[in-house]
């Protein structure tokens, strides 16, 4: 998406390599020299990059400015924070009561970054990256970079691309929509095209996360109950426990990239095969087959 953004205008280094895991990835020497001299540094945010963010906060620290996706669009909670949240109701006076004091922290907090708990898989919704985009073309301006037109041109494809996966996703009946991922990866596409996360291999925003014995069996469980007719593994899924779980509820394993391009590939490609992936799995001839 930066690549698109800034055009021939400007070199765009990406640290992490095709299929490397966020959540794991630990920079080299020569990493860090590059995000250190760089001009501006785009990263996710919510800590997704775990092994980057002592070098993006030197970077920062030296003046570098550090543009984070996250900052610039509505987020959605973690499953473990919206179960919480739901379970206290009744202290909504006492949190009413406690609304100036964290209204007065608030400037601190967004000046930190601070989301905890926030899902932080923002890209797997086009429109939340059209909001990215809006964002990231002024910071990209004020660094020197003469993006141009780039940045309307870019948000107005990436609505279209939000048609074509709507479209693509139309083989899948309302009552089928229903995701069982690999981690929690997918719930901003679930939201944006009215899909139903009914758990996951690893009960966790990071792969780093591993389940018990009791959750796997309450997950196959939830499997069976919901009629799940897939479930998608993906990078750092492990894959005997995927297998087991597909093959102890008997639904179908299905490889899903949620974060690799693909081979010369961009972006938009890399949607397009999720909803395509996930169309071909639970759409209407997988289900009569």
């Amino acid at each position: 998406i930066v690549g698109q953004l800034v055009g021939d205008t400007g070199e765009v280094v990406v640290i992490m390599p095709g299929g490397a895991n966020p959540h794991t990835y630990e920079p080299s020497a020569r990493d860090a020299e590059r995000m250190l001299k760089a001009d501006v540094v785009v990263s996710n945010g919510l800590d997704l990059e775990e092994g980057l963010l002592s070098v993006l906060e030197a970077a920062e620290g030296e003046g570098v400015d550090w543009f984070l996706a996250a900052d610039h669009i509505a987020l959605r909670e973690g499953e473990d924070q919206v179960d919480e949240a739901h379970g206290h109701a009744a202290d909504h006076d006492e949190d009413e009561a406690d609304h100036d004091e964290d209204e007065a922290d608030h400037d601190e907090d967004e000046a930190d970054h601070d989301h905890d708990g926030a899902d932080p898989h923002v890209w797997t919704d086009p429109m939340l990256m059209r909001d990215v985009v809006l964002a990231l073309e002024p910071v990209l301006t004020e660094a020197g970079f003469d993006v141009g037109d780039n940045a309307q041109a870019l948000a107005s494809g990436l609505e279209t691309l939000d048609e074509e996966i709507a479209t693509i996703l139309e083989i899948v009946p309302e009552d089928e929509r229903k995701l069982v991922t690999g981690h929690r990866s997918l719930g901003y596409f679930a939201d944006r095209y009215g899909f139903e996360m009914i758990g996951t291999v690893i009960p966790s925003l990071s792969t780093s996360g591993e389940p018990t014995a009791r959750e796997l069996a309450a997950l196959i469980d939830d499997i069976a109950e919901h009629g799940v007719e897939a479930v998608f593994a993906e990078v750092g899924t492990p894959q005997s426990v995927a297998q087991a779980v597909a093959g102890d509820s008997g639904a179908e394993l299905v490889e899903l990239s949620t974060s690799q391009l693909p081979e010369d590939g961009t972006y938009q490609d890399l949607i397009a095969d999720i909803a395509t992936t996930i169309a071909g799995a639970l759409g209407e001839e997988a289900s009569s087959s």
